[in-house]
């Protein structure tokens, strides 16, 4: 009978995991930044603690969990409202290619190799990055691309032949 307190336990903290993701919204999981991910792993932990250590009672995560998901909604809130505040918790995007040239030094400080870039550019459907005008790795971690004015015709969708 000692595993039905743990399964009870299990129950409770995963509902409380799912009640706060759906508070901080879908952006907390679909898309993380650096700091979206920080509170992802320690709602993880605090979920798990009371399951693994039976001294640590439910309600002590429950309240630290609470705590992580109203800064997660303060933080949000206030990088809307400000664009210093966005940068500092968020980041900022990291250009990677200008007028169809890799910047080292861009992907130096994204610490993305030439090979990493080429895939992305591979999974876009685009050859080269001479067809890229401007290329960006953003604060949640995917490559956006900017295509220069000639090369727009790559992007006709072939399936949609008679």
């Amino acid at each position: 009978m000692i595993y039905v307190p743990i399964f009870l336990k299990t129950l409770l903290m995963f509902s409380v995991g799912i009640t706060a993701f759906r508070l901080m919204g879908s952006q907390a999981v679909g898309e993380m930044t650096d700091f979206d991910l920080v509170v992802v792993i320690a709602i993880g932990a605090l979920m798990g603690a009371p399951l693994v250590d039976p001294s640590i009672h439910p309600l002590t995560s429950i309240i630290a969990i609470s705590g992580f998901v109203v800064a997660q909604i303060v933080f949000s809130f206030l990088s809307l409202k400000s664009d210093r505040f966005e940068v500092l918790i968020m980041g900022r995007p990291i250009q990677i290619i200008r007028n169809g040239k890799v910047l080292m030094s861009g992907l130096k400080k994204a610490r993305m190799t030439t090979k990493n870039l080429d895939q992305e550019l591979r999974i876009k459907g685009i050859e080269t990055a001479e067809k890229v005008k401007d290329g960006f790795l953003e604060p949640n971690g995917k490559v956006s691309l900017l295509l220069a004015k000639k090369s727009t015709e790559i992007n006709i969708d072939k399936k949609e032949t008679p």
